[in-house]
Parts: structure tokens; C-alpha cells; sequence
């Protein structure tokens, strides 16, 4: 099995390193070349500012962010999402449980706290 690396601006997958950093990528903000995205490969991928999932790297990218102030688009978290916890009824992500459960969702069907998924 060969090793895949990601665009973490756009999604483009290349069997190097070295072929995709040589490419151009009209969704990096900050340059003219695609970056690899450095986590592993997930079956869902979360934007690191707004928590938007996809279930991959180019369909999450492919969408605006209105929470992303360094560009357009979402950008896939690359850290271990066992870190995070979000709530199964709006989305809300907080570090730890705790956080997360200590104010009100008003996307709760019961009216209530957020809830962990």
C-alpha cells in the first residue's frame, strides 16, 4: 500500500511529498504551493476554526468558512480528535467534556446542555 499526502488547502492527494509541494494551489492563503496536511487519514475531517466535518479533505476545503480569518475555506484540524468533543446537536467543540456541557444549546431538543456525540 503507498502512502498518500494531502493538500491541507485544497485536498489535491499526491503519492510525495516533493509532487505536491511543487504544484500550485489557488486555495493556500498564505503562499503559491499546496502543504501537506500533517495528521493521519480520518473518516471525517473537522475545520479547525468552526468544526464543519466532511469526509474528506477536498470536499471539507471546497466550502466557505466564515470563521476562518486567515482565508476563504475551511481548514481540516490535524490534531487527535479523541482531544475534542462536540456536541451531537449544534457542533459546538470544547477541550474537554466539562466545557463542553456547561452552557445551554439551543439546538437541544430537550432544551438543555450540549451534548457530547
Amino acid at each position: 500500500m503507498s502512502q498518500k499526502f494531502y493538500c491541507k488547502y485544497c485536498g489535491t492527494e499526491r503519492s510525495s511529498i516533493s509532487s505536491l509541494t511543487a504544484a500550485h494551489c489557488d486555495k493556500n492563503p498564505n503562499g503559491k504551493y499546496h502543504v501537506p496536511y500533517e495528521g493521519e487519514e480520518k473518516s471525517e475531517y473537522y475545520c479547525k476554526f468552526c468544526g464543519t466535518e466532511r469526509s474528506s479533505i477536498s470536499s471539507l476545503t471546497a466550502s466557505h468558512c466564515d470563521k476562518n480569518s486567515d482565508g476563504k475555506y475551511h481548514v481540516p484540524y490535524d490534531g487527535d480528535e479523541q482531544s475534542r468533543y462536540y456536541c451531537k446537536y449544534c457542533g459546538m467543540e470544547r477541550s474537554n467534556i466539562s466545557s463542553l456541557t456547561a452552557s445551554h444549546c439551543d439546538k437541544n431538543p430537550d432544551g438543555k446542555y450540549h451534548v457530547p456525540r
